[in-house]
Formats: structure tokens, sequence, C-alpha cells
């Protein structure tokens, strides 16, 4: 045991799940605060960690000592330290990977070691020290000790180099850390927009009575969780503006999400006029620099309001009184890679940390949020009529099954080839812009096309590191995998039979941008997909334009369906509405209904009725009927019953267990004896493990991803708590492996 003295626990950004214990040398000590950022030694290196609490003694019988205090306080407050640890037991992640997923990139830095060869010769006796001897003078200079450690997979590596380095044949230098230091931020750059303040205007009674509800918790203190489900343009955002300023007079700050960094522009213009120079921004789009900078203003109390996507639900606000979660019902909310938490929930949990409201909005909420609203669990606010009882845009669905090549055909009951604007959206399109109105064409598929095919063989040009076909981009004329990021050049020849026989099947938004660019040629038309948004600020760009009236038709993907607010929207148009609805996800109804709710909510928000025209297959669907009558409550109670049926959730809850590796026979068996284990599981322990289901093993329905073969299991129960017991366990059963790895998504969303 080591002598009294203080120690400190301190999390790494490292898959620890206990934190370490450093000694804080005397000289440290009147600084040293819980939630401060400190330099400690890990093994060979220095890294920065986090102080989460101090003991006065402890048993280990070596202690090395804390570096450095890089910053005069804390970076992270003890809500936002509960707020970890709760995630690391509800998402069964080891602490250390819950803090690496909540700070900034620049936190986790660490100290940079160099490697380099003598230039004299040495006698060497091992063949792997041999071997790290000649790569190194191949490299004609330094080389950093962990790139040269990827050269060596095999073990033994760290012990040759440590000889190596005794004997003088190579040379090892440390350079410290460059940790940013908290300087005055530079602010990521935003242009206001060019369009005319709107200022504040007299609220519907509905929003007086939301406001009311929500100022009330907030002068009584505590927390609540609130939905507000409003329809399109029923002002949902001018509630969560007025609340925000109810906050702030109480002396409290606010948090307000937004699924994309897309819609932070036209939200950013409403903050900075109520909350001038008092905004901070939080997401992805940020410079590692400006994100470090941006949370060190929020850290300092420097900023009131703070806006931004998923990750912003990290944002080290003091004195966080109230916070909003915008287009609750997104699924971009939900972290798919890394830590898989959903940013909505958290929202929520944090507010019970807080002891504040929470307040979600949406005109098509989640089934599980609104089924919470029945439960009692939420509180629910309705916005029923848009501002200034405007109409909602007029839909009609469109059967294709029904659409004709055109008169003068011989075959004229055949759908229209080739063609993806029928004749009416055509006739629709050319009027409005007659009428100097705008208009928005919605296809949730991106490229030019989704594959190319052999006309002669029916050979299918695929990824080699993904089961999936590679999309075909027309403007760079090459194929690309949308998942791994594989790019090869586009040719016409086919690799199975040598023909020039090539051709592109299906459509994506830049086949479309072409259909209208040849149907509309005078028209000004922009495309906003991930193609066109891929350079920095060019979200922002667009939405400007957009604004301004300078761009006729906006056509894109999804991106374009969620919270633009464009007076001169008149038309929307949605091409292969039936894309979300086949997807293998008992979601899929859901989506399709939000996707297309949304994305018609953007018409008639001006002076100008809107209409929407959806082309469908399946006119027939309860999605498309309830859209079609603007009816989230009828399409609620449809798709409730389906749920129940078949036991999932909000009846239920799930846990997706997925795993992967480079060998397929491998990965097939660790799936199956892991599916033997639980089954095995539940049946010896049937008062706790009773009505879990255990689903599966199956392949994934994308086999290969990155070069790694999948394979899943989907376990299905009513208690949360028996749930997560029994998908913890699976860790022992799948240690962490290089060759086979266990991923644990608690609420999954996406099972792809």
């Amino acid at each position: 045991m080591h002598g009294r003295g203080l120690f400190a626990q301190v999390i790494v950004p490292s898959p620890i799940n206990e934190p370490l214990i450093y000694e804080v040398p005397t000289d440290l000590r009147d600084r040293l605060e819980i939630g401060m950022r400190v330099t400690v030694p890990l093994g060979k290196r220095r890294v920065a960690g986090i102080v989460v609490a101090f003991v006065s003694e402890t048993h280990l019988t070596q202690v090395k000592q804390i570096i450095e205090i890089p910053d005069e306080k804390p970076v992270m407050d003890g809500p936002l330290l509960r707020l970890s640890e709760w995630m690391a037991r509800y998402y069964l992640s080891s602490i250390g990977e819950v803090l690496a997923t909540i700070l900034p990139a620049n936190v986790r830095r660490e100290a940079r070691r160099t490697v380099a060869a003598s230039p004299r010769e040495f006698p060497v006796a091992g063949g792997l020290q041999k071997r790290i001897l000649t790569e190194l003078r191949s490299r004609k200079g330094a080389t950093t000790v962990k790139a040269l450690a990827r050269r060596f997979p095999g073990g033994g590596f760290y012990r040759a180099l440590d000889s190596l380095v005794k004997m003088e044949a190579v040379k090892i230098r440390e350079r410290p850390m460059r940790l940013l230091k908290n300087k005055r931020p530079t602010p990521p750059s935003y242009e206001p927009s060019g369009t005319p303040n709107r200022g504040k205007f007299a609220l519907t009674s509905e929003q007086q009575g939301a406001l009311r509800a929500i100022g009330e918790r907030l002068d009584r203190g505590g927390f609540e969780s609130f939905l507000l489900y409003g329809v399109t343009g029923s002002g949902k955002t001018e509630v969560y503006l007025r609340a925000m300023e109810n906050a702030r007079l109480g002396g409290r700050r606010s948090l307000i999400m937004v699924p994309e960094i897309s819609l932070t522009p036209q939200l950013l213009d409403r903050l900075n006029e109520r909350f001038p120079g008092r905004v901070g921004v939080l997401h992805s789009g940020l410079t590692q620099a400006q994100r470090w900078n941006q949370w060190w203003d929020i850290v300092r109390g420097n900023v009131d309001v703070v806006v931004g996507a998923r990750s912003a639900i990290f944002a080290p606000l003091p004195d966080l009184g109230l916070i909003v979660v915008d287009e609750e019902h997104d699924p971009s909310y939900k972290q798919e890679e890394g830590l898989r938490y959903h940013a909505r929930d958290l929202a929520v949990v944090r507010g019970k940390l807080l002891n504040c409201p929470v307040v979600l909005g949406s005109a098509t909420p989640a089934v599980e949020s609104f089924e919470n609203c029945r439960g009692g669990r939420y509180t629910l606010l309705e916005l029923t009529e848009r501002v200034e009882r405007r109409p909602l845009p007029k839909v009609v669905t469109l059967d294709l099954r029904s659409q004709k090549t055109g008169p003068g055909d011989s075959n004229d009951e055949q759908p229209l080839p080739g063609a993806l604007l029928s004749p009416a959206l055509k006739d629709a399109l050319k009027e409005n812009l007659g009428r100097g109105l705008q208009s928005l064409i919605f296809l949730n598929r991106r490229g030019f096309a989704n594959f190319l095919q052999c006309r002669l063989c029916g050979f299918v040009l695929r990824c080699t590191h993904c089961s999936v076909a590679m999309t075909f981009h027309r403007k760079q004329q090459s194929v690309l995998c949308h998942h791994c990021g594989a790019r090869k050049p586009a040719r016409d020849v086919c690799p199975g039979c040598g023909h020039r026989s090539l051709m592109p099947i299906g459509a994506g938004t830049e086949q479309l941008e072409q259909e209208l660019c040849d149907w509309l040629p005078h028209a000004r038309i922009a495309r906003m997909d991930r193609d066109t948004t891929g350079k920095r600020g060019s979200h922002e760009r667009l939405i400007r334009q957009w604004e301004n009236g300078e761009i006729d038709v906006l056509l894109g993907t999804q991106m374009i369906t969620k919270g633009h607010d464009v007076s001169g929207v008149t038309l929307v148009g949605a091409v292969l509405a039936d894309l979300s609805l086949n997807l293998p996800d008992f979601r899929a109804a859901e989506r399709t209904f939000q996707l297309l709710s949304q994305v018609a909510g953007r018409a008639g928000r001006g002076q100008e009725p809107g209409r929407v025209i959806v082309q469908t297959y399946t006119p027939d669907h309860y999605a498309f009927q309830h859209v079609q009558r603007h009816d989230y409550k009828s399409f609620f109670a449809a798709e409730s019953e389906f749920r129940r049926a078949l036991n999932y959730p909000p009846f239920s809850r799930l846990v997706h267990l997925r795993l992967d590796g480079t060998k397929p026979q491998e990965v097939e068996k660790t799936a199956k004896d892991l599916g033997t284990w639980l089954r095995a599981q539940c049946q010896r322990q049937p008062s706790s493990y009773r009505d879990i289901e255990v689903l599966g093993p199956a392949p994934a329905p994308i086999t290969k991803l990155r070069g790694r073969y999948r394979w899943q299991i989907l376990l299905k129960g009513k208690k949360g708590p028996a749930l997560l017991r029994l998908a913890g366990q699976t860790r022992t059963v799948v240690p962490r492996s290089m060759h086979v790895r266990l991923h644990i998504d608690v609420d999954p969303y996406n099972m792809l």
C-alpha cells in the first residue's frame, strides 16, 4: 500500500473501465479541481486525462505523478461527469470511450514519439530487430513510433525496439503535447442572411399556451419533459426562442439542438437577433481549433445559448436551465459509429440530472415519444394550426402504375420509361417557374445511377470491400461505394464478358438534376446532397442562395426535408417516394411518413398556398394516405397497432449485437457460439431473462463492410435492466480482439 497523500482518479480517453490513480504533486494541489484536464504518464506515452475524484490513500505499490495542469479551470462540471457515468452504464461502454466521445479531439492529444536509426552500423542479433532497423533506414528520417508499430503487427515489437534503444542503434525523441491553450476563441465563420429581420410577432393562442406551460416549469424549477407537437409552419421555433429568453431572465442558459448542421444557418440568424454576441456553436463542421475554442467560450460562461447538432448535447454550459431538441424524431440524433448514443435520449437524461425542463419538438414525433405522452412520462403541447392560419399544402399522391408513355404510343399501358418526373410534376414545375415561385424536389438517393450492369451477361460492378453495388457518378465519371468511400473510374467494358455493354441502372439526384435542366433550361437549378456539400461552408452558401430567391428549383436528398423556412416555396415534388418504405426495418413506414410530411411542410409558408406531388407505386399504403391528410395521430394509431402486434418498440426494448472480422468462417462460428450461449443463459436464469427473445444469429443485411464480414443477433425484451445485464455479459464471451469484434448497440436505429 502506498503511503498517505493526495491522489487523483483520472480518466483517459481509451478503452478502460476504471479511472487510473495518480499522485498529485505538492505544487499542484492548490490548483487541481475535479473536471480539470491533466497531463499524465501512461506506459511510454504522455496523455491528457480528466480528474474525476480525489482519494487520500491507495493500495497500489507504485503510483506515478501528474505531470502538469494545462488549464486554469475545469473543462467538465459535475453534471457532465455524472452524464458520462450514466452513458457508460447504459450503453455498455467503458468510461474512457465515453470521455473520448464527449471531449473535443484537442483534449485527447498525446505526446508524439518519433524514432530514427543511428547512422553507425550495429551488430543486431534478433530477426525482428534487424527488420525494424532496415525499415527505419529505408525511410531516411524520423518516423512516429505508432506508424512504425503498424508495420510490425505481431508480438514483440516494443521489446525489440527497447533493445535497439539500449544499444543506441535507434534514438527516440518525445515531443511534448501541444495542447491548445484556452485563449479567447476565434469564432467560426458566420455570415448573416440578407433576408429582412423578422423581429417578434404576436403569438397564436396555442403558442401562448405552450410557452406558458414551459415558463411555469422554468419558474417553479425542476425537471419535466415536454413534447411540442406542432404541424409544419406552426411556429415551434418562436416558442423555443421565447422560452430561452425566459430562461435567461431567470439567470439560466439554454441549449438547442438540430439534427444536421445544414439547419444551423437559418436558426443562427434568429438566435443572433435575440441573443447578440452570446451564441455558441458546436457541430462537426467546425475545425478542431474552432471547436476547442468554442468549448472554452462556453465553459467560461461567455454565451447564453448553444446551438448545434448531435454532439452539442455535451456542451459544458454552466447554469444550464433549458434543453431544446428540434425535429426530435430525426434519426441523425443517433450516433452510428463508436459509442452509439442517442442525443435526444441523452437530452432527457441530462435534464433529469440538472433538474431542468426539456422540450422535444416535431411535426412528426417519434412513435416512442408520442407513446411517452400517452403513458404520462412526457407532457404533450400541441400546435394544430400554421401561423397566420395559413393552410397546409394540398398533397396529391400520383400512382406511377397508371402513368403512360404518352399519346400515340402503340403500347400505352406501360409505365413511363427512363423519366423520373411524371408529366403532372413537369407541368407543375413549369407553371411554378412561370409565376416566379420556387420549387423543391426530393429524391433520397444520390449519384447518377444505382449501379452499372452488363446488359449481355448481367454482371454488376460491386465494391471489393463491401457487399454492395457501387453507385455511378457521371460528373466524376467514376463509381463510388457510399459505405466505405472506395472509388474507381467508370468504364463501359464489362469485366465479366469483356463487351462494351455496362449500362447505368436506376437513378439518383445527379440524374434528376440533368432531367430538370433539360426540361427547364432557363431555370436556376441547384442540388443539395453529400456530393455538393462536402466542402466547408457549402451548406450555408446553398441555404443563403435558396433563402434569397437566387435558386428557382432546389433538389436533393433528405437534407432538404428538414426545418428550412423559405416563403417563396409553393411546390414540392417527391420522386421515388417508396425508397425508404422498402428497407428491411420495422421503422420503414414511420421513416417514410416523417420524410414526406417534413418535405411537404416546406411548401406554402408564405402568402401563396402550397401544393405537393408525391410519386409512388404504393399509394394505398397507410403511410401515404396519412401524409395526404396531414394526419399524424391516425398514422400513430396504425403504426402502434403494427408495433404492438410484433412486440417492437415502444412496446419492447432492443439491443443489437454485431460481430465483424476479416475471416468469414471465424465470424460465423463466434456468432453462432454467442447465440447458443445467450439462449443457454435465458434457460438457466428464467426468472431474470424469461421475457427476452434471442433473434439470430444471422448474416447482416450488408454482409461485408469495409473489408469485414458481419453477423448479428437481436435481443428483444420488455425489461430494460435485464436486457442490458444480459447484453453486458457478452463482453466476457467475446472479449476485445483484433480478429472478431463485438459491437453493442442499445436502442438501435440502423440494423443494416
